[in-house]
C-alpha cells in the first residue's frame, strides 16, 4: 500500500530535535555504521555494494535484476545516492534492506522517530548490540547468541527466495515499508532474496562497530549498549561498556578503523558468496552462513569491568553522546530571530497540523510585536508641529487603488518541509479597492536532501487566484489574503503515481505584505504559504504539501 506517512504523537518535540540535531550536524542515534542521509555517510551502502559487487564478478546467481516502469520510479526516487552498478532492482533491494535495520520505514532525517527505532530494547539483536537484559557476566555472549540468530533467521528467509537453480527469483516478493525522497513513506514488494539479506548483512557489519574485537579483529571479546545508555541508566559493571559513537565512522581515519571496514567488507561478501553459490543446496548454504559467522563472529572469554575489558584500545573512541550548545542574546532583535527562525522550523516539520498552527502563530506573533509594530509607530515630531501638522501624505491616493485595472504578476516561491521551488506568472484584474482576481501558470520543480537525484521537475499547476487586500492608506504597507484553487499535473513518474497523473492544487497565503512602489508597481511578500498540489486522486492519491515564502511583483496598466 502507498501513503503519506504516519504522523508521530509529538510533532513539536520532532521538530525541535530535527532543528538541534542538525545545528550539531551529528546523528543522536545509534545507527552503528551509519546509513546515508543529510547528516551522516553511507557506511552500509557502501560495505554492501562492494560486497555485492565482489560477488557478482564471481557467480552468475548475482546477476542484476531488471525492473519494470513503476519499479524503475521506486530506483530513481530512493533516499541516498546509488552507484551506477547498483541501479538494478536486486542491488537496490538489498541497500534498502540494510537501511531497514535503522531506518523502519521512517525518514531517515527524523532524528526523533529513529530514536524510538534504535532504543527499542527487542531491536537491538538487528545490530549486534546488548538488550536490557543482556547483563554480565554473560551479557557479550548472550547479546552475540541473539545476533547470530537474528542473521541465520534472515538468511534462511532469504534462501527461500532462491528459485530452483538457486538464483535470486524475481517474482517472489516480499512487503518493505520504505520512505522515499519525493513520493515518502510506501510499501513495496520487493525481491525477497535480495532484501532479506540486506538486514542479515546489516547486523554482520554492525558487529565490527558494535563490539570490542581481538588484535586480529576476527573473535569478539565485549558487546556495546546502546539502550541502557540512552535511557540513562547504563551501569558498565552490569550492562557492559556503552556505544562508542567514533567507530561508526567507515572514513578509515586510523588503522583500526580501517582494518575494521575492510572486514566487514570481507565478511559481507563471504555470507552473500556462500548463500548464491550454485554448486550448494539449501541446507548446505546455511551451513556455509554459519561457518562464516564461525569465522567473523566467535565469541572469546576474558574480558570484564573487572580487568577494564582488556585494556580494549576501542575505548579511546568514546560513547558517540550528542551534546550541543545554544546560546541566546538578551536583545530584543536576537530574540524575534530566534522565534521567528524556531517557528521556521517547527513548521516545516511539525507533522501535527496543531503544532503547525502553533508554530505559525508564533510566527505571526513575533511579526507583529517588531515589523509590524515599527512599521505602524507614529512618526516623531517636535513640540511646534504638534498643532495644525497635516496627515501623511498616502503612497497611493484612495481613488487609485478604487479603480478598475488589469495587470500582470511575476512570483517565486521556496519550501523546506517537502523540498521545492515555484515559478508563477500570471494576469490580475483589481476589481476594487479590496479585490483582485487572477489567473496563474506554475511550475514547482521538487528536491530532496537525500534523494539519489537531488532536483526533479515536480509538477505544473494551473490556477485562479483571489486576493482580499485590507488596505492600510496612511502607510507604505497594506496586508493581504491570498487563495488558489486549480489543477497539478506531475511531470516525472513516481513510484505508483505515473508522469501525467493530474489532480487538484489548492493554496492559501492568509497573512501576506504589499508594498505599493508607485500606483503601478507593488512587492508582495507571503510568507506563510500553503500550498498543496494534489497530482494523482485516483487508487492511493498522491500529495506534496509545502509550506511555502513567495516574493512576487504585481505592475498595473491604467
Amino acid at each position: 500500500m502507498l501513503g503519506r506517512p504516519a504522523r508521530p504523537p509529538f510533532a513539536l518535540f520532532s521538530a525541535a530535535a530535527s532543528f538541534f540535531a542538525w545545528s550539531a550536524a551529528h546523528p543522536g542515534t545509534a545507527s552503528a555504521y551509519t546509513v546515508a542521509s543529510a547528516i551522516s555517510p553511507g557506511c552500509h551502502e557502501r560495505i554492501t555494494a562492494e560486497a555485492l559487487r565482489q560477488v557478482r564478478l564471481e557467480l552468475p546467481t548475482a546477476a542484476p535484476l531488471g525492473a519494470d516502469e513503476n519499479e524503475r520510479a521506486l530506483i530513481d526516487d530512493v533516499e541516498f545516492p546509488l552507484p551506477d552498478d547498483m541501479r538494478d532492482l536486486g542491488a537496490t533491494s538489498m541497500l534498502l534492506g540494510v537501511r531497514d535495520n535503522d531506518l523502519k520505514g521512517r525518514q531517515s532525517n527524523d532524528i526523533s522517530e529513529l530514536a524510538l527505532v534504535h532504543g527499542n530494547p527487542n531491536l537491538q539483536r538487528e545490530h549486534c548490540l546488548r538488550s536490557s537484559d543482556d547483563d554480565e557476566p554473560d551479557g557479550s555472549q548472550a547479546a552475540l547468541t541473539h545476533c547470530r540468530e537474528f542473521i541465520l533467521e534472515r538468511v534462511g528467509q532469504a534462501l527461500d527466495g532462491l528459485d530452483d537453480a538457486g538464483a535470486p527469483d524475481p517474482a517472489n516478493r516480499t512487503s518493505l515499508s520504505v520512505y522515499l525522497a519525493l513520493r515518502h513513506r510506501v510499501d513495496a514488494p520487493l525481491p525477497t532474496f535480495f532484501l532479506r539479506m540486506g538486514q542479515a548483512l546489516h547486523a554482520v557489519e554492525d558487529s565490527f562497530t558494535h563490539t570490542y574485537r581481538s588484535t586480529d579483529g576476527m573473535q569478539i571479546e565485549v558487546v556495546l549498549n546502546w539502550v541502557d545508555g540512552v535511557n540513562g541508566g547504563l551501569m558498565p559493571a552490569q550492562d557492559g561498556p556503552a556505544h562508542a559513537g567514533e567507530l561508526d565512522h567507515c572514513d578509515d581515519a586510523d588503522d583500526l578503523r580501517q582494518q575494521r571496514r575492510l572486514l566487514a567488507t570481507d565478511a559481507a561478501t563471504a555470507l552473500l558468496r556462500a548463500t548464491l553459490d550454485p554448486a550448494l543446496g539449501r541446507a548446505q548454504k546455511m551451513d556455509a552462513a554459519s561457518a562464516v559467522l564461525d569465522q567473523y563472529l566467535t565469541y572469546a572469554p576474558g574480558c570484564s569491568f573487572d580487568n577494564d575489558w582488556c585494556s580494549a584500545p576501542e575505548r579511546k573512541y568514546g560513547d558517540g553522546a550528542l551534546s550541543c550548545q545554544v546560546s541566546e542574546s538578551s536583545s530584543s532583535p536576537g530574540r524575534a530571530a530566534t522565534a521567528v527562525g524556531f517557528a521556521l522550523v517547527v513548521a516545516a516539520f511539525a507533522r501535527r497540523r496543531r503544532a503547525r498552527v502553533a508554530a505559525i502563530a508564533v510566527l505571526v506573533t513575533t511579526l507583529a510585536n517588531s515589523g509590524f509594530a515599527a512599521a505602524q509607530a507614529p512618526p516623531a515630531v517636535g513640540a511646534g508641529d504638534l498643532a495644525g501638522a497635516p496627515p501623511p501624505v498616502p503612497p497611493v491616493p484612495p481613488a487609485v487603488r478604487e479603480r478598475l485595472a488589469w495587470g500582470g504578476y511575476f512570483g517565486a516561491s521556496g519550501s523546506v518541509n517537502d523540498g521545492g521551488m515555484a515559478a508563477a506568472v500570471g494576469a490580475r484584474l483589481r476589481a476594487s479597492e479590496h479585490w483582485t482576481f487572477g489567473l496563474d501558470a506554475e511550475w514547482n520543480p521538487w528536491f530532496a536532501v537525500n534523494g539519489n537525484t537531488r532536483a526533479r521537475a515536480g509538477a505544473f499547476n494551473g490556477y485562479a487566484t483571489a486576493i482580499l487586500r485590507i488596505p492600510l492608506f496612511y502607510e507604505h504597507f497594506d496586508l493581504r489574503t491570498t487563495a488558489n484553487l486549480g489543477t497539478s499535473t506531475l511531470l516525472i513518474d513516481l513510484y505508483g503515481a505515473p508522469k501525467g497523473s493530474t489532480g487538484v492544487f489548492v493554496a492559501l497565503s492568509p497573512l501576506g505584505i504589499e508594498w505599493a512602489v508607485s500606483s503601478h508597481l507593488f512587492i508582495i511578500l507571503d510568507p506563510l504559504g500553503y500550498a498543496l498540489p494534489v497530482p494523482q486522486l485516483h487508487g492511493v492519491p498522491f500529495a506534496y504539501p509545502q509550506y511555502r515564502a513567495t516574493l512576487g511583483i504585481e505592475v498595473y496598466g491604467g
